[in-house]
């Protein structure tokens, strides 16, 4: 049985989850992994490039 509360509460719930501090925090963090994640797999396709150091390359 579904409670009538649920059908009429999701919006107070939406709101509350969306204004909670913790949830800026949390998208900040996934902006700054997808960022790093995105750096570090274009960095990864160059890595065999003419103009690399020696030290970065993997020879």
């Amino acid at each position: 049985m579904r409670l009538r509360l649920f059908e009429h509460a999701w919006p107070q719930w939406l709101t509350r989850i969306a204004t909670h501090p913790v949830t800026a925090v949390a998208a900040l963090v996934a902006v700054v992994l997808v960022a790093l994640w995105a750096l570090i797999a274009l960095e990864a396709r160059h890595v065999n490039g003419p103009r690399t150091p020696l030290i970065f390359s993997p020879k």
